[in-house]
């Protein structure tokens, strides 16, 4: 009889012990499951993301911050936008054409309704095709073009500027000259179509439609406000004399010397961004040399060669440096980088490439400056869209896809699971136990 007794209490407290354990880890697993919607701030939180390095921090924080810098993946091409201090913005490349519509979705997520400054720092379709789609996009109130222009035929006899390139009548104008050969030509449809979209290009404003204005950037040419400033130091200007609003209708500017018709690179807009106390060097493809050729007339070195002591002073230093042509070895020279000596070096370069972008060569001539963080080199190849920004007096840095040293990452799914498994382990292996009564002697 007092057998059977403490058999069914034995039961009783397997089925409540059983119930108790399960209710635990139910209990535990909701726990866990809503946990997941917040893994950003949870990881954060733990210190899960110690394998930021020195300089880096949560896209959160940058996207949040009054002003930043991006650089968005398009593979191989380059595009750059630039929220400032005020709220205006600005837009710099937009990649191959295929990259457009990734653009567009960038600024989308950013909020960016009107782009007030777009810059194509040269014709090359890697830096201007997806800018046609933004164009279709977005409306935009400035434009800053290269003084490349575009139209039919191989040589100066028998090129025929396009009807919508407001710059041919400056063309025309001087094939007399002698010199005009030095003048870019771009005979590609996809240029063609940018400046077919620069020309027609409006925005609304003020209850009132009105016509985006186009300028040729060159040196001396400022986008300024009290608290920022981005400054072109090249294309430098061929003379003063060639003013284009005295031979176009449309478009304010300089036109800026030439270095032969295929030579498009060395067109590119070389401009200093100051923003929230840090410098940024913006170089397109501007070229040092090309392809083992011996000469000294490229417009990197040009560039160099131009600047004022003060200039060199303003250039010193540079807080992030967007590496020039991609990382190729035929950009960055000894010369420009013992100049700038920059603290962040940023390629914008696609996966496996076929042009072996970046360059050793340029690696190796970058990481023997004398300014570099320990965390310098960040390429959007391997982390997608990198975005700088001044947190709590700092520059910081987040990337779209987060990188280690080590290559080892662990997440809040993980560690909690990992966590979970072994808490459900622990419970189920708890024995409950009859309370003993007093035992009397």
């Amino acid at each position: 009889m007092g057998k059977r007794r403490n058999k069914r209490n034995k039961g009783k407290i397997n089925r409540s012990g059983l119930k108790l354990k399960v209710t635990v880890l139910l209990v535990l697993l909701v726990c866990l499951l809503v946990s997941f919607f917040f893994a950003p701030k949870i990881e954060t939180a733990l210190g899960l993301n110690s394998q930021f390095n020195k300089n880096q921090t949560t896209a959160e924080k940058v996207y949040n911050s009054n002003s930043f810098v991006s650089f968005i993946d398009v593979g191989q091409g380059s595009s750059a936008f630039i929220k400032l201090p005020d709220g205006k913005n600005i837009l710099i490349d937009g990649g191959n054409t295929e990259y457009g519509d990734d653009v567009a979705e960038f600024l989308n997520d950013r909020g960016v309704t009107t782009i007030d400054y777009m810059i194509a720092t040269h014709s090359d379709s890697d830096h201007i095709g997806g800018l046609n789609y933004v164009l279709q996009e977005f409306e935009v109130k400035n434009i800053y073009r290269p003084f490349q222009i575009c139209g039919t035929g191989t040589s100066a006899n028998n090129f025929v500027p396009y009807e919508d390139e407001d710059l041919g009548g400056f063309y025309e104008k001087f094939i007399k000259n002698g010199d005009v050969d030095k003048v870019s030509r771009v005979t590609s449809e996809v240029y063609k179509t940018f400046i077919t979209k620069i020309y027609s290009e409006t925005y609304y404003e003020n209850g009132a439609t009105k016509e985006s204005t186009v300028t040729v950037f060159y040196d001396g040419l400022k986008i300024e406000d009290e608290n920022y400033s981005l400054e072109f130091f090249a294309p430098i200007i061929r003379s003063k004399n060639y003013d284009l609003e005295i031979f176009s209708s449309k478009t304010s500017g300089y036109a800026t010397i030439g270095y032969g018709v295929s030579r498009a690179n060395d067109n590119s807009a070389i401009c200093l961004l100051s923003c929230m106390g840090f410098k940024y060097l913006f170089t397109g493809d501007a070229p040092s040399s090309e392809y083992g050729k011996d000469s000294d007339n490229f417009e990197e070195l040009d560039f160099v060669k131009s600047l004022t002591n003060s200039e060199k002073i303003l250039l010193s230093n540079i807080d992030v440096y967007v590496v020039g042509h991609h990382g190729s070895k035929y950009s960055s020279s000894k010369m420009l980088l013992s100049l700038i000596n920059p603290r962040f070096a940023v390629i914008s370069v696609g996966k496996g490439n076929t042009y072996g972008h970046p360059h050793e060569e340029t690696i190796q001539r970058i990481s023997a400056t004398s300014n570099l963080e320990q965390d310098y080199l960040q390429r959007t190849d391997k982390s997608g869209t990198i975005t700088f920004a001044k947190i709590d007096g700092k520059l910081l840095y987040a990337l779209e896809v987060q990188t280690s040293e080590s290559g080892f990452k662990i997440s809040w799914y993980v560690l909690g699971s990992v966590i979970y498994v072994f808490v459900a382990v622990f419970v189920l292996s708890i024995r409950f136990k009859k309370p003993r009564k007093n035992q009397k002697h």
